[in-house]
C-alpha cells in the first residue's frame, strides 16, 4: 500500500495585532508615568527605621541642605499647584513685585523641583528658562537672621492666600549635615504661622536586631 504524503506547509503568524497591542502599552506608560522633578539641592537625611511612604498628594515642603539653604516646594497634584499659585498672587500682592501671570505660571512650575530665593530676588528668578533654572545655584530663602526671616513671608503668604487651611501634608526635609541655628529659625517660622504638626523626611535604615520593633516586624512577617 502505499504512503499517504502529507504536504508541508509554511507557518505564518499576522504579528500586526500583537505590535499595536504593544505600542499601546507603551503609550499607556508613558502617559501614566510621573517623572520625578528636577533636584535643585541635595540633601542627605537623617537616618531612622521608619517606613512610611512619602506622600504625593497636597504637599508643601520645607527643604534645608547642609549650608543652610532653604527651599519650599509644593506637589505637582492639582491641590499642590493651587496653591503655590495662591502663594505667588498673595507674595506679589503684599511685597508689590507685580508678578505675571507667565511669572506665576513659572512659580508653579518651578515650586515643584524647589524655591529658594529671597523675596525681593523672586520676579527677575522667575524669569528664568527651564535649562537656567536647573543650572542656577539658588542662594536660599533667607533665615538666619530672627528680624529677617523671609520664610515667614512665604508661609503667611501661602496660609492667607489659601484662607488658613493648611495643606494635608507638611514636611521638614534637612539635612544631617545642618547646623542646629538654620533648623531653629524654619521651626521658629513653622511656630509663628501656627504649623505645629509636620512630618520629617528621613533615609531608611535597618532596624536594629533585638529591639521590640525588630521582633515586631518579624513576627509580621511569619504571619
Amino acid at each position: 500500500m502505499p504512503k499517504l504524503k502529507i504536504a508541508r506547509k509554511s507557518t505564518w503568524v499576522d504579528m500586526t495585532a500583537f505590535v499595536d497591542v504593544a505600542f499601546l502599552i507603551l503609550s499607556f506608560f508613558m502617559l501614566a508615568t510621573k517623572f520625578k522633578p528636577p533636584e535643585v539641592v541635595k540633601i542627605e537625611n537623617p537616618k531612622s527605621v521608619s517606613s512610611e511612604n512619602q506622600p504625593e498628594k497636597d504637599v508643601f515642603k520645607v527643604s534645608f541642605d547642609k549650608e543652610g539653604r532653604v527651599f519650599v516646594s509644593f506637589s505637582s497634584d492639582q491641590d499642590g499647584k493651587e496653591k503655590a499659585q495662591l502663594t505667588a498672587e498673595v507674595l506679589s500682592r503684599q511685597k508689590g513685585l507685580g508678578l505675571t501671570p507667565a511669572e506665576i505660571s513659572n512659580f508653579i512650575k518651578f515650586s515643584v523641583g524647589g524655591i529658594g530665593v529671597p523675596v525681593t530676588q523672586l520676579k527677575s528668578f522667575l524669569n528664568l528658562t527651564d535649562d537656567q533654572y536647573k543650572s542656577f545655584k539658588q542662594p536660599g530663602i533667607p533665615v538666619q537672621d530672627t528680624l529677617n526671616n523671609q520664610l515667614n513671608d512665604y508661609l503667611n503668604a501661602l496660609l492667607t492666600g489659601t484662607g488658613g487651611r493648611k495643606p494635608e501634608n507638611v514636611m521638614l526635609n534637612g539635612d544631617n549635615g545642618t547646623t542646629y541655628p538654620y533648623f531653629k529659625n524654619v521651626l521658629a517660622a513653622f511656630k509663628k504661622n501656627g504649623i505645629f504638626s509636620f512630618k520629617l523626611i528621613t533615609s531608611l535604615e535597618g532596624v536594629p536586631a533585638g529591639t521590640p520593633l525588630y521582633k515586631k516586624r518579624k513576627e509580621q512577617q511569619t504571619k
